[in-house]
């Protein structure tokens, strides 16, 4: 029985993997192409910058969320470790985050489908860098805390500095039609 099982595992995982090989590269191959740029140049597509940093932008959100929620659960576990490499992944999107806010993104300019950003980000632009900092600095005191020993320590700030970005720069969801 262990033998059936040990290889069921071994040949599903052998399908896994190479399940993910041909799906990364089949497209490539179809055109040619190196990378996505190359692919897209390829069909007669320019590759959109500004649409670009929208999706890496709410790439870097769904990572800082789910961090968050790592972060949280870690913290209950009392996970020192968990939670410091949460912490530490709210650092790094927030060292990124001002790259990934390029002018003409804002839901004004691309339309409120594509983003939720509004065109305050750009008009006080000192303050939502200040937004942005506080965040990274609570997640460096959460961090700091969780090395010293206190997993929880810092937990409802760093929960609060998002409300602190998300309420004056996010607008609502766009209603689907």
């Amino acid at each position: 029985m262990k033998t059936w099982i040990k290889s069921t595992f071994a040949a599903g995982l052998a399908v896994a993997i190479l399940g993910a090989g041909v799906t990364t590269i089949q497209p490539a191959l179809a055109d040619g192409a190196k990378d996505a740029q190359q692919l897209a140049a390829n069909h007669g597509k320019k590759m959109n910058k500004k649409m670009g940093a929208v999706e890496a932008r709410k790439a870097s959100m769904r990572a800082i969320s789910k961090a968050n929620k790592a972060m949280k659960a870690a913290a209950k576990a009392g996970n020192t470790q968990l939670v410091v490499s949460a912490a530490m992944i709210v650092v790094k999107q927030a060292d990124r985050m001002p790259r990934m806010f390029p002018k003409g993104t804002s839901r004004k300019a691309l339309g409120a489908k594509a983003t939720r950003s509004k065109a305050a980000i750009w008009k006080n632009w000192k303050k939502f860098i200040a937004a942005n900092d506080n965040m990274k600095a609570a997640a460096l005191a959460v961090a700091a805390a969780a090395r010293n020993g206190n997993a929880k320590a810092g937990m409802k700030g760093i929960g609060k500095t998002c409300g602190g970005c998300h309420k004056p720069f996010r607008g609502k969801k766009a209603k689907k039609s």
